[in-house]
């Protein structure tokens, strides 16, 4: 296989495997790439006027 050859199949391997880990991260991590995903719009929620927050503590599961 030529020089050039090797050197295009590896840019199209590593552009095919940068768009699906782009894919998957946009699916399963939203935040992590800067879209607005379920856990912000949540706490967005909590931060309007008059609403309930939920006051959970992470490490000791109680509830303030």
């Amino acid at each position: 296989m030529e020089t050039q050859t090797l050197i295009a199949v590896i840019v199209v391997v590593l552009v095919t495997v940068s768009f699906g880990s782009y894919i998957f991260l946009m699916i399963f991590h939203p935040e992590w790439i800067g879209i607005t995903g379920k856990s912000a719009h949540k706490t967005m929620d909590e931060h309007k006027e008059g609403s309930d927050a939920d006051d959970s503590d992470f490490f000791d599961g109680k509830k303030n």
